[in-house]
C-alpha cells in the first residue's frame, strides 16, 4: 500500500499495486494502477469540484475494484462502476467531513447504467439527498445488503422521492440493513406532511436493522405496524425517530411483536394515554426485546405503564426515553418498573407478573 506519492513513485510502483490509500487526491497515479481493488481517498476538500473530472476518469481506468471509498463522482465513473462485477462496497463522503454533491445535469446526459450486480454496501454523507436519489432511480442493486444515508437536510417531497426510489432498486430479497438520518438543522415542513417511509420499505422482506432519524413525521399506526412486522421476520432492531406522538397503542404494539420474535431494540412514538390491554389478562411475553425508547409519548399513568411492560416485556430492565422526554413522570415509570422487577425476586405477587423469565 503506498500512501504518499511523490515525485519519484514512478520508480518503485508495482503494476500489480493492489490497495491505495491517498490523504489527496492523484489522479496520475490512480490511472497507472489498472489492478486495484481497494481505493481509499480521504481527501474532502471544497475544491473538489475543480478534480472531480480528473478523478472520475481515474476511477474509470480502474477494471478491478473491490471497494472504493471518497469523494462524490460524477456520471461517467458511476456508470463505469455499475459495469465492475467485482466491486463489493462503495463508500462516499464522510461523516462529520461533508462537502456538497457535484450538480447533475440528467438533461444532458444520456444516462446507460448495469446493475451493481455484486455491490454489497452503499454508503453516502452528502449535504442533500437529490445526488443519492438519482443514482438510486437510474440503477439496480440486486446484491445490496447495506444501504446508509447521512444527509444535512432532507426535506418532506426528497425523502418520499428517495424511499420510492430504494423500493425499486431491486434488492428485495438481499436488503437487510438500511440507516437513514437527517443531521442538519430542521426544515419547516406544513403539519399534514408525514412520510409514507414504512410502507415503501415493505418489499424488503429480509430487513434486520431499520433506522429512520428525520425531521419529517412518519406514518405508522397499528395495522401498518402489524403489517410492517408480518413483512419483515428477520428484523432485530427497529428505529423509527418521531417528534409526533402516533396512534400506535400497547395492543397494536404487542400485536405486531409477536410478529418479529427476533426484535432485540425498539424506538417509536407511541399513543400511551390511551391504555388498551390488561396486563393480568395477557398471556403473551416477548423475551428477545431487551430495549424500548419511545421517542414521544404523553403520559397518564406511569405504574399501569410500569406493570404492561413488566409482564410483557420481562427482558426490559428500563423505558428509555429521549431529551424531549425527560420529566418526573417517566423517572417514575422505570422506579416503578424496577420495584416490581425487585418484587419478584423477594417472593411478593404482582398482579400480571411474568411467571418465567
Amino acid at each position: 500500500m503506498l500512501q504518499h506519492p511523490t515525485n519519484y513513485w514512478h520508480l518503485f510502483l508495482s503494476p500489480m499495486l493492489h490497495c491505495c490509500y491517498q490523504e489527496s487526491i492523484h489522479t496520475d497515479f490512480i490511472s497507472h494502477c489498472a489492478a486495484l481493488g481497494h481505493l481509499l481517498i480521504e481527501s474532502f476538500d471544497q475544491d473538489i469540484a475543480d478534480k472531480l473530472s480528473s478523478l472520475s476518469d481515474s476511477v474509470c481506468s480502474c477494471k478491478r475494484l473491490v471497494t472504493l471509498t471518497g469523494p462524490p463522482l460524477d456520471l461517467a465513473a458511476w456508470e463505469h462502476l455499475s459495469n465492475l462485477h467485482t466491486l463489493v462496497g462503495v463508500v462516499i463522503g464522510k461523516t462529520g467531513r461533508r462537502i456538497s454533491s457535484p450538480k447533475l445535469d440528467l438533461n444532458n446526459h444520456n444516462l446507460n447504467f448495469a446493475p451493481f450486480l455484486n455491490l454489497a454496501t452503499l454508503y453516502f454523507c452528502s449535504d442533500t439527498a437529490v445526488y443519492i436519489t438519482m443514482l438510486m432511480q437510474h440503477s439496480e442493486f440486486p446484491s445490496l445488503k447495506e444501504f446508509s444515508m447521512d444527509v444535512d437536510a432532507l426535506p418532506w417531497m426528497e425523502a418520499e422521492r428517495l424511499f420510492c426510489a430504494l423500493s425499486q432498486c431491486k434488492a428485495y430479497q438481499t436488503l437487510e440493513t438500511i440507516f437513514i438520518a437527517c443531521s442538519g438543522p430542521e426544515v419547516h415542513e406544513p403539519s399534514g406532511n408525514s412520510l409514507t417511509a414504512v410502507t415503501h420499505l415493505l418489499c424488503f422482506t429480509q430487513l434486520r436493522y431499520l433506522y429512520l432519524g428525520l425531521h419529517c413525521s412518519i406514518v405508522i399506526d397499528n395495522n401498518l405496524l402489524f403489517e410492517a412486522m408480518s413483512k419483515w421476520p428477520h428484523i432485530c432492531s427497529l428505529e423509527l425517530v418521531d417528534w409526533q406522538i402516533t396512534p400506535v397503542t400497547f395492543r397494536g404494539l404487542l400485536a405486531a411483536l409477536r410478529q418479529c420474535p427476533h426484535l432485540h431494540s425498539l424506538q417509536i412514538s407511541m399513543d400511551i394515554v390511551n391504555i388498551d390491554i390488561d396486563p393480568e389478562t395477557e398471556s403473551f411475553r416477548h423475551t428477545a426485546l431487551q430495549q424500548l425508547t419511545l421517542t414521544r409519548s404523553d403520559l397518564a399513568d406511569g405504574e399501569a405503564v410500569a406493570r404492561i411492560v413488566f409482564s410483557v416485556l420481562p427482558y426490559v430492565n428500563s423505558v428509555l426515553y429521549s431529551e424531549f422526554l425527560r420529566s418526573y413522570s417517566w423517572d417514575e415509570v422505570n422506579r416503578h418498573l424496577q420495584s416490581f422487577q425487585s418484587s419478584l425476586v423477594t417472593g411478593p405477587d404482582i398482579a400480571g407478573a411474568p411467571s418465567e423469565i
